[in-house]
């Protein structure tokens, strides 16, 4: 009996916009309660991600954690 998906994945992180998860030079700005502060990367939509690092989640992945930190600074997302 096919009963459907009655929780939701609590693995996927929520989306936000990337307005809400920029983080600001001149002070900290008030992230959602549920957003991971070490991983705001991942509460990017698939597009929005692509936009901003020019590249898909599973690319951004696999590189170096040094440069993972550098393209998340630039995006101040860190």
């Amino acid at each position: 009996m096919d009963r459907g998906v009655s929780m939701p994945n609590l693995s996927e992180p929520k989306l936000y916009p990337y307005e809400l998860l920029a983080v600001s030079r001149r002070g900290r700005v008030k992230l959602p309660s549920d957003v991971d502060r070490t991983r705001l990367e991942r509460h990017l939509s698939p597009q929005a991600f692509f936009e901003i690092f020019n590249m898909g989640l599973q690319e951004f992945d696999v590189l170096p954690l040094w440069k993972r930190n550098n393209m998340k600074k630039r995006a101040n997302l860190f």
